[in-house]
């Protein structure tokens, strides 16, 4: 692994993470890996699928999402975090509203997009309570963008959440899906992952997730300790093999549970992608979210070669999934670009007037 350059690994990170998904997408909502064998054989999904009247391949909004948080980062460049946040905003009323939002968006996102799009300022438009894995699952381009600076990686990826959940566990499972990615980068390898995770997650006292959103109460006295609990959990479990992450760490429906499957996912695959995305995708619990955090880290640390490029070719978008990593790499290491192409502005962020009301309502199940 340690002879992939930074760019094959953004690109295989964000790759990563829309071919997870993709994979996870028909289990989904699948109980039991039982159930997930009883309709795709012995080894379960080992392939795409078509789920929900979507051909094979098609991802989710964990994927959608992560592409407007990339989005935000190419377009304000070297801006500050009021900026990031403004353009990222942008970026989430725009799909929330956009005919491509059809594949069961969570109730939280929608809701934070909704007080964006009225204008509540970015600490404030999160709902309060929800920890779920909604901040977590779109992480991984800060992750990419900040790898080498751990202090704008912890206060972007606390940010990003705030903008649809501000519950403090929340707020730390997104620095913590963040971090792994950005160790993956700068160290190349799993050895000392969940060391540096979880120092990261760390630097989350009282004072800063109040700064983020976060309720005081909240911030007072659940703070970062359900994530750091987390992290505990994938230290005692990584060696336990288990045919169900959730059996060991949950069903990652909530943030601390979403990150900490990944992460065992990619521990006990030792990086290799394949076995990574696989474990996640064959899961009781979130599979398509825990497969595309797993994808997220495991393509940072194997870049575009440690995966099968028949997946890469077949996953949905994969060309403009493949120019946007280049163009956040590129801007990470050169002049900002506020604009894009159309083909990556999917969701039209940059083709109209996000705040005007929308020609038709978005297909939204």
């Amino acid at each position: 692994m340690n002879d992939v350059g930074e760019l094959e690994r953004f690109r295989g990170s964000i790759l990563g993470l829309a071919i997870g998904d993709a994979l996870g997408h028909p289990t989904e909502f699948v109980s039991s890996v039982a159930g997930i064998r009883a309709r795709w054989g012995e080894r379960g999904v080992t392939d795409f699928e078509p789920s929900g009247g979507h051909p094979a391949g098609t991802f989710t909004d964990d994927t959608q999402m992560s592409i407007a948080v990339a989005r935000a980062l190419v377009r304000n460049g070297h801006g500050d975090l009021d900026a990031t946040m403004r353009v990222l905003g942008e970026e989430f009323v725009a799909w929330a509203r956009s005919r491509e939002n059809n594949r069961a968006p969570g109730g939280t996102c929608l809701r934070g997009c909704s007080n964006l799009e009225r204008g509540a300022p970015w600490r404030e438009a999160g709902v309060a309570n929800s920890k779920g894995c909604g901040a977590a699952m779109r992480a991984a381009p800060v992750g990419l963008y900040f790898a080498e600076d751990t202090d704008a990686l912890v206060r972007v990826a606390a940010a990003q959440s705030s903008l649809t959940h501000r519950h403090p566990t929340g707020i730390a499972s997104s620095v913590a899906a963040a971090a792994p990615v950005a160790f993956a980068i700068r160290e190349r390898t799993t050895e000392g992952m969940l060391a540096f995770t979880r120092a990261c997650v760390a630097r989350l006292d009282a004072a800063f997730l109040v700064d983020m959103g976060c309720t005081p109460a909240l911030a007072e006295t659940i703070g970062a300790h359900e994530m750091l609990a987390a992290l505990d959990a994938v230290e005692a479990a990584q060696h336990q093999e288990s045919d169900d992450v959730c059996k060991l760490l949950g069903g990652a429906w909530i943030g601390e549970e979403a990150v900490a499957t990944a992460l065992w996912c990619v521990l006990r695959a030792r990086g290799d992608f394949r076995d990574a995305v696989l474990r996640g995708a064959n899961s009781s619990g979130d599979s398509d979210s825990i497969a595309t955090i797993a994808g997220s880290i495991a393509g940072a640390l194997v870049g575009t070669a440690g995966i099968d490029p028949s997946w890469i070719a077949r996953v949905e978008k994969s060309a403009a999934l493949d120019r946007l990593a280049q163009a956040l790499h590129r801007t990470k290491h050169g002049a900002d670009e506020p604009s894009t192409e159309a083909d990556l502005d999917p969701f039209g962020a940059q083709r109209r007037d996000v705040s005007a009301e929308p020609e038709d309502d978005p297909e939204n199940p």
